[in-house]
């Protein structure tokens, strides 16, 4: 029976002893045949507001705790000349947004590595496919709940900074969440397992919310894209579409 080891599944992120989780699959198991790197961490807010140390809470999980996984599993992978490594990455990887630039960053260098990793793989007989969702419901606008400082450049822009959590979309407003075209959880899960479990599996995959928007702004010219998104980045949001944080 083939076997999958998840990160990411609890409420509360990354387990803290996933290196031994591993030593038990293999224990107990012939090996892991796919690797889900689902732990994701977020934080909104302005580039200049953000700490230093949060900046790098972010890219710790997102990005090295991939590379971590990758180092442990993948070389058992490779003895067994199989085995899939799955990285869930994002549309901002691809395209950035303002408000949330440390997460735009850990998975644009998530992409480079996957991307990386997979022509590496291609001898050892490893296939990695990387995952760009879009807006997928999920608890992680939760986590990186965010209030702007009273003395920051972007007081003015407070709502609208608020407004990006909705990139992921908190429960309680799911009545708002149709209007974005958010993709339901299960949906998303039951999409990635298929293409994965497939004989042919994707080295790419893209689904969720907003995912065509990006790929026609991703094609335009840089400076067009990036003031479209700045220009949605600064529109006041309707009435009723967040509460307190």
């Amino acid at each position: 029976m083939p076997v999958a080891f998840i990160t990411g599944c609890s409420n509360g992120g990354i387990g803290v002893a996933f290196a031994g989780g591993i030593k038990q699959v293999y224990a107990e198991t012939d090996g892991i045949d796919v690797l889900i790197s689902n732990a994701g961490y977020s934080h909104i807010g302005p580039l200049l507001d953000t700490p230093f140390e949060e900046g790098m809470k972010v890219v710790q999980t997102n990005f090295f705790g991939f590379v971590r996984l990758v180092k442990n599993i993948v070389p058992l992978m490779g003895k067994r000349g199989k085995g899939t490594v799955v990285a869930i990455g994002s549309i901002l990887g691809e395209l950035a947004t303002p408000f949330q630039g440390f997460y735009n960053a850990s998975k644009a260098a998530l992409h480079s590595y996957a991307e990386t990793l997979r022509m590496e793989c291609q001898p050892i007989g490893v296939k990695v496919v990387l995952i760009a969702p879009g807006s997928i419901r999920s608890n992680i606008s939760v986590k990186s709940a965010y209030t702007v400082p009273q003395d920051s450049f972007y007081k003015a822009l407070e709502k609208q900074i608020k407004h990006v959590m909705f990139a992921s979309f908190l429960p309680r407003f799911q009545s708002q969440t149709k209007e974005y075209g958010v993709m339901d959880t299960r949906q998303f899960a039951d999409t990635v397992v298929g293409k994965v479990a497939s004989a042919t599996p994707p080295q790419y995959l893209t689904l969720g919310g907003f995912t065509t928007w990006w790929w026609i702004l991703k094609w335009l010219r840089r400076m067009t894209a990036e003031a479209i998104i700045w220009s949605m980045a600064q529109r006041e949001p309707k009435p009723g579409t967040y509460g307190p944080m």
